[in-house]
């Protein structure tokens, strides 16, 4: 409720405001929420349109075998990219990890499974020897056996 304030010097009559009547001041009791829920409600649209245009891991070409089996068991994966020459950067399931940290990655990824096997993607444009790098360093990992993986033949109807 508002209140009134009193002048401190009423000996005329007049306060010092030229004839206006008592000054009259609420109190703040109450924070308005409405913009922050305005630009919480503009950043979460934001989030949410952005969020499916997000990339996760690298695009990888996978060459195409007449021979391959499909995968039972949960594998570990190791994806070497095209930018490998570039960076040396490969990706151990979900993150990214660089070649020379590679052995250790590995030896930590593989110590809760009962194989010691490694499936590794290579896209398609890169190099021989950038494999052979890679398969060198997970066998230093103490990685038994190294699969390629490769894609099916797309059969046309």
């Amino acid at each position: 409720m508002p209140r009134l304030e009193t002048s401190a010097s009423s000996s005329s009559g007049r306060s010092g405001r030229r004839g206006r009547g008592p000054r009259v001041s609420t109190a703040l009791s109450e924070i308005n929420v409405v913009p922050l829920v305005d630009v919480m409600l503009v950043l979460l649209v934001i989030f949410m349109v952005t969020a499916p245009m997000m990339q996760q891991g690298f695009e990888v070409n996978l060459p195409q075998s007449r021979k391959s089996t499909p995968i039972s068991a949960e594998p570990v994966y190791v994806t070497v990219p095209a930018g490998f020459r570039k960076d040396q950067m490969v990706q151990l399931g979900d993150e990214s990890v660089r070649l020379t940290d590679l052995p250790e990655r590995v030896r930590q990824a593989l110590l809760n499974t009962s194989t010691k096997d490694v499936y590794l993607r290579g896209d398609g444009t890169v190099a021989y020897a950038d494999i052979i790098h890679v398969t060198d360093a997970l066998k230093a990992g103490g990685v038994e056996r190294v699969a390629l993986a490769t894609q099916p033949p797309r059969t046309e109807r």
